[in-house]
């Protein structure tokens, strides 16, 4: 009995915290802050900055920055044994499919979901936002998750660093090992 509470302790601390870093990441990225920028600016956002083609493509910039988000995730369950919550992160150090052409394709994918924000709704706070993120998103990465990641991995992911840029990719197919 006492192995069942401690099973469903863990299953809700697991789950309180996958909502915590939902919250504060990506909601908190993708939603409050954008929304905050634009009701707090007395210039008024005019969806797809009054070019309905743009609207639309910042519609698939969303969509592809999220679809690129699930992709990463389902590698990293899959292929990680783990998730994108620093509360369950990959056992295994995830490198194909998009992971062997840019080691932070999760971080892209915010990218591409606040560009696709800033031109959807004509927002030029948001483009602002947008660059903010990328700073921020970069000393993240390289003062924590690129750290964590060599102390988890070691020497695989040295290696796996050495052939895999960390933001621009490179269109050739690596072959890791």
């Amino acid at each position: 009995m006492k192995k069942i509470w401690t099973l469903t302790l863990f299953f809700i601390i697991k789950t309180i915290d996958g909502f915590l870093y939902a919250f504060i990441g990506p909601f908190m990225v993708l939603y409050i802050i954008p929304h905050f920028l634009m009701n707090i600016s007395d210039y008024p956002a005019i969806a797809g900055f009054g070019q309905r083609w743009l609207e639309i493509i910042g519609s698939y910039l969303m969509w592809g920055g999220a679809l690129l988000a699930l992709l990463c995730t389902i590698y990293m369950f899959f292929f990680g044994k783990g998730s994108p919550l620093v509360t369950s992160p990959p056992k295994k150090l995830v490198i194909s499919g998009i992971f062997a052409y840019i080691r932070h394709p999760m971080m892209w994918s915010l990218l591409v979901v606040i560009l696709g924000e800033a031109i959807f709704f004509g927002s030029y706070l948001i483009l602002v936002w947008l660059v903010a993120w990328a700073r921020i998103g970069h000393l993240i990465v390289v003062k924590y998750e690129e750290p964590q990641m060599e102390h988890r991995f070691g020497a695989e992911y040295k290696e796996y660093c050495s052939k895999v840029p960390r933001w621009i990719p490179k269109f050739k197919n690596y072959v890791i090992k």
